[in-house]
């Protein structure tokens, strides 16, 4: 039966057989409880987001236990359930457990949310919601006969089938979690990376922020595109896989730098197991590279535990010369970090490993001069129209290409093997965008120099 049906036959029974106030009250309760909460994730609901029936269904459950509560108490329960309601959402947008997300709240202020008119629209729409709710929990909303009790609970399990109708067809790329019994992979187990390590060529790992792996088979030739450029063909052997992905960026990063699901709160100490710490016990010097700054994610305190000795984030690019791409994300310019690199890997001394996270993919993309989104032309003419987030998310992947190709193709460059993985499926919050790349893989690029010759001096 449709659920307007079923809400309007449940509401008619109600009216039709108790009193005026009551109904007013139970009309109060919906619009405070079950409308106000639920109204700023609507637009995001009609264009398939993340599913959110449970937190539906835990709005009408607060609702039904706190209608009897003085003001104050009503207000301080709207408030926390908004709140939460605001986290669960970014939370599984990002493939994150809340708990990762509530670590970095007071790193907020470092982002620019309002350069994105999506985060923009929803700020407004939640100060505008709890305003309309402080205003209508003035009124009374206390009903107790069980024709209306029963009429809410049958509001809300609709509400919430209603929702996990609408995401069915993505929801497999929301909420996922490793749990013990998934079987691991990851790009550097699948190209067999630490074989490399033989001291006589350097080794280098970029993971890139967002980078998904297509369904359609022609999107899937247009990002091959940018990494497997003919140029490199007589330099590299190269080639290109997928691999299971689960959880956010730290997620992708603990996956391949060390070998296991998991995330970066449940190191307790040093990981001698890490790439980064067996690489350094073979003679490598590791270095990471991110053009964020150090704290987000407390990158600066487990990056050293899993055997980093030398790490340089975005405003230390930036006083090298870097530029600056402003974006909800805002740091130094992915396209100018291959330069530092090159300089890096010619340098005399030990074999070196470089870890490079980029940055300016994390969604959502803005329109800019400075990450070269603006007059977004990647896709063809239709594609660009119906998808106007992944073609600006193509053109910052192809910036960042093209830089790094530069650098690899460059004369006297040392030999170094490259690995090029994605951390996570692109977060997008349309359905329509999101369900464009496969919800449980992302691709990785395996260059391998040909050169037999030593880049460094040889550890034997």
């Amino acid at each position: 039966m449709p659920a307007a049906v079923v809400q309007t036959a449940a509401l008619t029974c109600a009216s039709s057989a108790i009193g005026s106030p009551q109904w007013r009250a139970f009309a109060t309760w919906l619009a405070c409880w079950i409308v106000l909460p639920n109204l700023p994730f609507l637009p995001m609901t009609l264009l398939g987001g993340p599913p959110r029936y449970v937190e539906i269904m835990l709005c009408g459950i607060v609702g039904l236990v706190v209608r009897h509560q003085g003001l104050p108490v009503r207000i301080t329960a709207f408030a926390a359930l908004l709140a939460y309601l605001v986290i669960a959402f970014i939370a599984r947008m990002f493939n994150m457990a809340p708990t990762m997300l509530l670590s970095v709240v007071g790193l907020v202020f470092d982002l620019q949310p309002q350069a994105s008119p999506e985060y923009a629209i929803g700020a407004g729409l939640l100060v505008l919601t709890f305003a309309a709710a402080v205003w209508l929990l003035r009124k009374p909303g206390h009903f107790v006969h069980p024709r209306l009790v029963a009429a809410a609970a049958a509001v809300v399990a609709v509400l919430a089938g209603g929702d996990h109708a609408l995401s069915q067809a993505a929801m497999g790329s929301y909420g996922r979690i490793a749990s013990p019994d998934n079987r691991f992979d990851s790009a550097v187990s699948q190209v067999r990376f630490l074989a490399g390590a033989d001291g006589r060529r350097n080794l280098l790992v970029v993971m890139v922020e967002a980078l998904g792996e297509p369904r359609d088979p022609a999107l899937r030739r247009k990002l091959d595109q940018l990494w497997l450029r003919p140029e490199l063909a007589g330099r590299y052997t190269m080639s290109r896989g997928v691999t299971e992905f689960y959880g956010s960026t730290t997620s992708g990063e603990i996956r391949e730098l060390c070998q296991r699901w998991g995330d970066y709160p449940q190191f307790d100490g040093p990981q001698p197991d890490c790439l980064p710490a067996i690489l350094r016990q073979r003679g490598y010097s590791a270095h990471s590279i991110h053009a964020f700054q150090s704290g987000f994610f407390e990158r600066s305190d487990w990056y050293p535990l899993i055997g980093f000795e030398r790490m340089t984030f975005g405003e230390q690019l930036i006083e090298r010369g870097a530029g600056y791409c402003p974006n909800v994300f805002p740091g130094a310019c992915d396209r100018d970090v291959p330069r530092f690199i090159s300089a890096e890997l010619r340098a005399p001394g030990r074999p070196k490993f470089i870890y490079w996270l980029t940055l300016n993919s994390h969604l959502p993309v803005v329109t800019n001069r400075e990450l070269r989104t603006q007059q977004c032309q990647q896709l063809g003419a239709a594609q660009d129209r119906d998808f106007p987030m992944i073609c600006r998310l193509f053109a910052v992947w192809e910036d960042t290409a093209d830089a790094l190709v530069t650098m690899l193709a460059e004369p006297g460059l040392p030999p170094t093997d490259v690995l090029i993985v994605g951390d996570h499926v692109p977060p997008f919050t349309q359905q329509s965008a999101r369900v464009q790349f496969d919800p449980a893989h992302v691709p990785w690029y395996y260059l391998r120099a040909k050169q037999s010759e030593p880049a460094v001096q040889s550890l034997r």
